[in-house]
């Protein structure tokens, strides 16, 4: 190992190499679309929902419920890839990165997004992200012992990038799509790694900008939003038309809560 005078080596604990290997066997997403979506619709829609309903949505439950209806109306985006097959899930469910304090980032997935209020979204993002938060160091642990039982990294890595591969554990762990936002306002995005859907979506903060509305600049809350897709399964053009989809229902967010549906 080539060291300089000086450079001090810190050498991982297990977990961490376990994660090393996990992100390592990663497939990179072959293309990237970037959007400016208008938020203010969305920001009074959240202060009306809650004088209404009680319930504090945030931007992300907005996303979750958009990704998920977009994909309703464009089913042929909700594929991912096994080996040489590709598999259409028969539901719509929604991977959502949450704030850790370990290096892991855990995924919770709301089952079936497409079919629920936005209270009964809000609610289970909360519950389900506030146990794994709980879980966090119990998961860091068991890591580590896996690490331990697996010493051997060529042997480690070679499993690793076999299970990341599996269909069936992709779609359990992390849904048939992802989102993920670091909620900081002076971000305007990031591009995480990106572990087996087709579509990951991460979000910007939401942000004022000097943006054309008609024939007039006015300065209105905006984000980013990132698409990362596979291109072994969405074609670049046609996703376009779908992410047109995503934005409009952003900007016309009472078209999120159909008629009918009470909320929680």
């Amino acid at each position: 190992m080539f060291r300089q005078k000086g450079d001090e080596v810190i050498r991982a604990d297990y977990s961490q190499r376990v994660l090393m290997d996990v992100l390592d066997a990663a497939r990179r997403p072959d293309s990237y679309a970037v959007m400016l979506v208008d938020m203010s619709a969305a920001e009074a829609f959240r202060g009306d929902y809650k004088k209404k309903h009680g319930v504090s949505l945030t931007t992300v439950h907005l996303i979750i419920k958009a990704v998920a209806l977009t994909i309703e109306k464009e089913p042929w985006i909700n594929q991912m890839v096994d080996g040489y097959k590709i598999m259409k899930p028969s539901s719509i469910d929604v991977g959502v990165s949450v704030a850790a304090r370990e290096n892991v980032t855990p995924v919770v997935v709301i089952p079936e997004a497409n079919k629920k209020s936005l209270g009964e979204i809000s609610e289970e993002l909360k519950r389900k992200a506030s146990e794994a938060i709980e879980k966090e160091k119990e998961n860091m642990e068991r890591l580590n012992r896996i690490g331990r039982w697996m010493p051997l990294d060529f042997v480690r890595r070679h499993l690793i990038r076999f299970l990341v591969k599996q269909y069936r554990l992709r779609r359990t762990v992390l849904g048939t799509v992802q989102i993920t936002s670091l909620g900081l306002r002076d971000l305007a995005f990031h591009l995480p790694s990106h572990m087996g859907t087709t579509v990951l979506v991460s979000v910007g903060g939401v942000v004022e900008r000097p943006i054309v509305v008609g024939d007039r600049i006015e300065i209105r809350p905006t984000a980013y939003i990132v698409f990362q897709v596979d291109q072994r399964v969405m074609n670049a053009v046609e996703g376009v038309k779908v992410f047109r989809r995503f934005r409009r229902l952003m900007e016309h967010p009472e078209e999120l809560e159909p008629s009918g549906v009470s909320d929680k």
